[in-house]
């Protein structure tokens, strides 16, 4: 690593060091209560059924007030027979015709409902572990934690059921320990339990009830004694589906009718250590991307959304970077940088603890397409725990999806994190370098009898953050050579440094209407990598005022200068040459999720290039019954460009270009495991009409049957259908 990024560690170890001296009290303690007689899960907490159960009575506010006894009283049981843990609550409510309970399916957000959730850390490495939530509807969504990140993406094979009575309502839960990693040695695990209360947006902990952290950040968690001796299963699963597949293309008047079987195979080798294996995966079933229009010079991050590639995605996490710069984007397998799809052909991957590293191993190969042979991709992670809650690892990536050269990237980050920092506030620090090195059949040199650059580049930044409630700032560094280039990442810029930061100061008025008043400042700063450190982009933005209501109704108010050098034209929209400043005004309205029918809107206007830009957005969602959610969204961005020797001979003609995304969904939730959820899309760039429909039904975790449809339509001159897929699936998990 570089002498600038010794010296964070040093002095995050100083601060380390510092921050025990100011800790906050110790967090609490609870022993599991063991049992020979599992308690039957139907959520009505029969008399008797959890009285060997460790108890917990009464949770302790974290917002809005921290530290005040909570409005309503909450008892939480725990409870294992050495297979699985056991959680019951009865949350007791003295309204309970106010609950609220509008999310209706597996892994939807429950953020804006009544809800139940536990946070474990079975290594208690105080960085790492898992959440799980329940509403009262029963809805299960779990997420896999390391540090500030979390993986909404993840499921894993867990149950709960709920009831609602007089008395509020209660939930029962059983996890099994073959569905989580887990120390088998270790006597104690870290533990939170937090409860919901939606209706004046309250938030009961058990441990660590302050506003600066989440549930889930398990730096200042309690914790739960008790846990050695647990068993697991043999830990072999094997996941076999069947895929049939209709495709007609309209255009060709053709079709084609397929039959995909695949297998996955997951082995425990330890209780902490998962391997996996796949063969001819298939994504059919996989939610669609939203359709985005890209107005920049520079590439769209899509998120990742395939299961294979989600579970335990986090253990890939490199130096805590969101987008550009990332050595590895899973997306970058399988699906090819013009949009064409590769098939896996086989795929193993690794990920877990092996004695004090976390490590994951992925290998991949993909088959071949036009121009880029058959190709074998490896991506390997390992990284230590320090300072607590810190970690400092290495990565390194073999391969390139686009090309037949190779492309290799090796890189370090270490990531510091300390949640008692000043008693109860929190410190974070970054700081990363990676090095990649092609050859020169490479991307980067089309032609290889005269290569244009030597294939190796190199990439480094760094942030520091204090990320708490009342005042919360952040700012960062980073810089990549003209060179760099992570085949197997995500990088939509390279030859730049850049500069960033952000201060956000926030009021709780305690009274009143609202609940807080923000405001907040943004700069960034990017100039070329070389000595002359040209420019190239600057941005300034003032949040004056935004104010949230108790159940999250918003106004914001924004301002934005940016300036922009453009070295050469680029075909979006035909940009030449020359330096550009941009002021815009924006407004934004949201509504709470906590209404029936909500919306957001938000408009802004300014300079855009040497022209102006009017944005709209709206949004309506209607939820007349939880069982159904019909949602309409609408985005416009209208242009006005001058005329210029690019476009036409006529320097007098303006340009107007009106850009149109509308989407409607249309969800039916029968139950929370099974679903039907419709997507219409269209864009007026495109000026292609989507559909997408997707039946699923949860029989099990790990056991699911889909019927999906897509239908495109193309509506450039006169309209006609293109292509329609019609696909089944059906996977079933068979755990030894």
């Amino acid at each position: 690593m570089t002498r600038g990024a010794c010296l964070v560690i040093l002095i995050c170890g100083a601060l380390h060091a510092l921050a025990g001296i100011a800790s906050a009290d110790p967090p609490p303690r609870i022993r599991i209560g063991w049992s020979e007689a599992p308690p039957t899960l139907d959520g009505q907490l029969e008399p008797g059924e959890w009285s060997d159960g460790a108890h917990i009575d009464g949770l302790i506010q974290a917002v809005p007030d921290p530290g005040k006894v909570a409005s309503q009283r909450s008892e939480v049981w725990l409870m294992t027979d050495g297979e699985q843990l056991y959680i019951a609550a009865r949350l007791w409510d003295t309204n309970p015709e106010s609950i609220v309970a509008r999310t209706m399916f597996r892994d939807g957000s429950t953020r804006f409902d009544d809800r139940f959730g536990f946070a474990i850390d079975p290594f208690l490495d105080r960085q790492n572990g898992y959440f799980f939530s329940v509403n009262p509807n029963g809805v299960r969504t779990d997420f896999l934690v390391e540090g500030a990140t979390v993986e909404g993406s993840w499921d894993t094979r867990w149950y709960a059921e709920t009831t609602i009575d007089a008395r509020g309502w209660t939930v029962e839960i059983a996890l099994p320990f073959s569905s989580i990693s887990f120390d088998p040695d270790s006597d104690v695990w870290g533990l939170n339990v937090s409860r919901g209360i939606r209706r004046n947006d309250e938030t009961d902990r058990w441990a660590d009830p302050v506003l600066e952290r989440f549930v889930f950040s398990m730096g200042q968690a309690g914790s739960l004694e008790g846990m050695s001796g647990i068993g697991q299963s043999l830990g072999v699963q094997v996941v076999p589906a069947t895929i049939l597949r209709r495709t007609d293309d309209q255009v060709e008047n053709a079709g084609e009718f397929e039959f995909d079987p695949s297998v996955d195979i997951f082995y425990k080798v330890t209780p902490s250590l998962t391997t996996a294996v796949t063969v001819k995966t298939d994504f059919s079933e996989t939610e669609v991307d939203q359709r985005q229009v890209n107005l920049t010079r520079f590439g769209l991050f899509f998120p990742e959304k395939r299961d294979f590639f989600t579970q335990d995605a986090l253990i890939f996490n490199f130096g805590e970077i969101r987008e550009n710069g990332r050595p590895f984007f899973s997306r970058r397998i399988g699906l090819g940088g013009d949009g064409e799809e590769r098939d896996i052909l086989v795929g193993a991957k690794a990920t877990g603890r092996v004695g004090p590293f976390k490590i994951g191993l992925l290998d991949v190969v993909v088959d071949e397409r036009a121009r880029v042979d058959q190709e074998n991709l490896l991506v390997a992670r390992a990284a230590a725990n320090i300072f607590g809650e810190s970690t400092i690892g290495a990565m390194l990536t073999h391969g390139d999806p686009d090309a037949d050269g190779e492309n290799t990237v090796v890189g370090s980050d270490f990531v510091y994190r300390n949640s008692s920092f000043l008693g109860h506030k929190t410190f974070a620090a970054t700081a990363w370098i990676q090095g990649s090195f092609s050859d020169p059949d490479s991307i980067l040199n089309p032609d290889p009898e005269n290569p244009q650059v030597d294939g190796s580049g190199l990439a480094y930044g760094g942030t520091i953050s204090y990320p708490n409630d009342r005042i919360r700032w952040d700012i960062g560094f980073r810089e990549f050579q003209d060179e760099f280039n992570p085949a197997l990442g995500f990088v939509n810029r390279v030859g730049i440094r850049e500069y960033d930061g952000t201060f956000r100061y926030r009021i709780r008025p305690g009274q009143g209407p609202f609940r807080t008043v923000d405001s907040q400042l943004e700069a960034s700063l990017v100039t070329s990598s070389n000595a002359t450190h040209t420019i190239r982009t600057g941005q300034f933005t003032f949040i004056p005022l935004e104010l949230t209501t108790p159940i999250q109704d918003s106004i914001q108010f924004r301002y934005e200068h940016r300036y922009e050098f453009v070295s050469t034209a680029f075909s979006t929209l035909e940009i030449g040459p020359g330096e550009y400043h941009f002021d815009e005004g924006r407004l934004r309205v949201t509504s709470s999720r906590n209404r029936r029918i909500r919306g957001e809107f938000e408009a802004a206007y300014g300079s855009f290039f040497d022209g102006t830009r009017t944005r709209v957005q709206a949004l309506l969602e209607v939820r007349p019954i939880k069982y159904l959610r019909l949602r309409g969204e609408y985005e416009l961005n209208d242009i006005r460009l001058p005329g210029s020797d690019l476009l036409s001979t006529d320097d007098d003609r303006d340009r107007d270009v009106q850009i149109h995304i509308a989407r409607i969904r249309f969800d039916i939730f029968w139950t929370p495991e099974i679903s039907i959820l419709t997507l219409l899309q269209y864009d007026s760039a495109s000026d292609l009409l989507g559909f997408n429909s997707r039946l699923r039904w949860i029989i099990e975790d790990g056991r699911e049957f889909f019927i999906v449809v897509n239908h495109g339509v193309d509506a450039r001159g006169e309209v006609r259908n293109t292509e329609t897929e019609s696909i089944v699936k059906l996977q079933w998990t068979f755990r030894f």
